[in-house]
């Protein structure tokens, strides 16, 4: 296999990270630091902020730890990718996703040109990170296998608006070196694959143990569980449908200024911008949010001189800024709402695995930015120490960048190597039923009247409308063992296959029990083109009801999960088609 370089991105909500190895050394994983900040102290973080200031004229003028206290930017625009629709009312409601949305309308921009002005910086940080380190020629001379995560409950559009984002910002522009390949992966799983890494030689770790990982994030809380089916090298799958929802830290960052809006009353719009800023970086984030364990301890904040006296503010000095007390009843208060969502997710998980392996899960992951909150491990430990279930909280930056150094590990797996301790997730559980519109013999009784529709091709009458499914939600996907959707197209004249190509659409469904027939809740997911080799006079003779003679093509679409993404091959006539030869289209 070719030499390349890995490259993981974990592109999130509030703060986005890299990290990059050589394929000759692939425990080797550095992550990229030496951000260009204000402030000195944040240069060296594990990751940056993912927010963007742009000029009057949508250039964009700085990011990250670039941006001035006194600078409103953009953020939350990674949630923009996800229709308004799948959002729920309250988080769709949200000040600062309204904030977002109409910062970008006032720009004329959509979220996928934000992504891609974010992604295009970070890529220039992260290429000139690596060239530091490993030097310009070798950079050059190498090519680049990139992945980047998704949300696991992110739904097939806004997957694709993430692929069109990394395009927009020149990650797979050509270079003469070869050329580069793009994968995503889900979030949950490139935190597996890092935490994995550092599960190899731990004892009491044996086939058929089932770790349940909960990625608590700014924005996302993925849920997702795997059994062990090999210790050395670590080979798991998938055990059962993961889940999440919008429940990360950014919404308790929230909670925690609707808090103090409620004590200031009209006091905090005096408040400015830069203030509020300050105020939750060095009081809330850094202190009360990272520090809190449920202790009778009593917390302080240090408010700006604009904020006034009430029942909870201590008194003031002049030119000083006012305190408020919170005692440990109002944090909890502040956590309630966004941690009972991610117990119910990881309960829910739990019995679900529980129901299928007819055992509880030996371990809960905390990986994430959320996922190194103290008070959440305590939550989670008090929860199922009793029912014999640990909860593990790895220390330092590793919760936060787990889903960077995992998203190598993949990038690894995609070149032939196995990377860090052999991790591999051998087998996936499908999260949508997949499969194509068709037409076949009218049968009366079974299809419905309206169904019945002339097609010409074939000169009769069938049942149109039709759904054939390939795979269903809830089942296995493995990653050595592709679906194949099995087809036929006929054709009458030369006129039919324009440029000597055809296509089908391949589509979804997330209900349980997917319908027969195409209906509202069967949505198109993506076209995929075929080019041919073979002339249309020189394609197979058939001949219709009608007694007319046209040609026929018995094809095959093989679908192949890699995990956050579906690949596509195309077989005609039992022979592989070349890459080049097949084109898939989203949206």
């Amino acid at each position: 296999m070719e030499d390349c370089l890995c490259i993981g991105i974990d592109f999130g909500t509030t703060f986005s990270g890299v990290a990059w190895a050589f394929s000759r050394y692939p425990d080797d994983i550095k992550v990229v630091t030496k951000w260009r900040a204000d402030l000195a102290h944040n240069s060296d973080d594990a990751k940056c902020p993912t927010e963007i200031v742009y000029d009057a004229n949508k250039n964009l003028r700085a990011w990250g730890y670039e941006i001035r206290p006194n600078e409103s930017p953009l953020k939350w625009f990674k949630l923009l990718l996800v229709d308004e629709k799948d959002l729920e009312p309250d988080r769709r409601n949200s000040p600062q996703l309204i904030e977002a949305k109409q910062m970008l309308h006032r720009l004329r921009m959509t979220a996928v040109d934000a992504v891609g002005d974010y992604l295009r910086e970070l890529w220039k940080h992260t290429i000139e990170s690596i060239e530091r380190e490993f030097g310009q020629s070798a950079v050059r001379g190498l090519p680049f296998r990139v992945v980047v995560t998704v949300p696991a409950i992110w739904k097939p559009y806004a997957q694709q608006r993430t692929r069109e984002a990394v395009h927009k910002a020149g990650i797979l522009k050509g270079r003469l070196c070869g050329e580069t390949i793009l994968h995503l992966v889900p979030e949950p799983e490139a935190a597996a694959l890092a935490t994995l890494a550092e599960f190899r030689g731990r004892p009491g770790v044996k086939p058929g143990d089932v770790f349940v990982v909960c990625d608590a994030g700014g924005g996302t809380v993925d849920i997702t569980s795997y059994k062990v089916q090999k210790t050395d090298p670590v080979v798991v799958k998938e055990c059962v449908q993961g889940d999440g929802k919008m429940c990360g830290a950014i919404f308790v960052d929230q909670e925690f200024q609707n808090f103090l809006r409620g004590k200031l009353t009209k006091r905090w719009d005096k408040i400015s911008a830069s203030q509020i800023k300050k105020l939750m970086n060095d009081e809330w984030e850094h202190g009360i949010k990272r520090g809190f364990e449920d202790t009778d301890r009593e917390w302080e904040v240090r408010l700006p001189p604009e904020a006034t006296s009430s029942s909870l503010i201590l008194g003031r000095k002049k030119g000083e800024g006012a305190t408020l007390k919170l005692q440990k009843g109002h944090v909890r208060g502040i956590f309630s709402l966004a941690l009972g969502q991610i117990r119910a997710l990881v309960h829910k998980q739990i019995a679900e695995i529980q129901k299928k392996e007819k055992k509880a899960p030996k371990c809960i992951m905390l990986v994430g930015g959320f996922g190194r909150c103290t008070y959440l491990y305590k939550v989670f430990n008090s929860e199922y120490s009793n029912q014999e279930i640990e909860v593990l909280q790895p220390s330092g930056n590793n919760p936060w960048t787990a889903i960077c150094r995992g998203a190598v590990i993949k990038a690894m797996s995609s070149t032939g190597q196995e990377g860090p301790a052999g991790v591999h997730v051998s087998t996936r559980v499908s999260r949508f039923n997949y499969g194509i519109e068709t037409y076949e013999n009218f049968v009366e009784g079974f299809h419905e009247p309206y169904d019945m529709g002339y097609v010409e091709s074939e000169g009769g009458w069938f049942a149109v409308n039709q759904m054939r499914w390939y795979l269903r939600k809830g089942t296995d996907i493995s990653s050595q063992e592709p679906i194949r959707l099995q087809y036929a197209r006929v054709f009458q004249r030369p006129s039919e296959l324009a440029c000597n190509q055809f296509s089908i659409s391949l589509n979804h469904s997330e209900t349980q029990d997917p319908p027969i027939r195409k209906t509202g809740e069967v949505l198109r997911l993506c076209d995929i083109t075929v080019r041919l080799e073979t002339p249309f006079e020189k394609l197979p003779i058939y001949i219709n009801r009608l007694g007319h003679h046209c040609r026929k093509i018995a094809f095959e679409i093989e679908m192949t999960s890699s995990g956050g993404s579906l690949d596509f091959v195309a077989y005609i006539d039992g022979k592989k088609q070349g890459q080049r030869n097949v084109n898939v289209m989203y949206g």
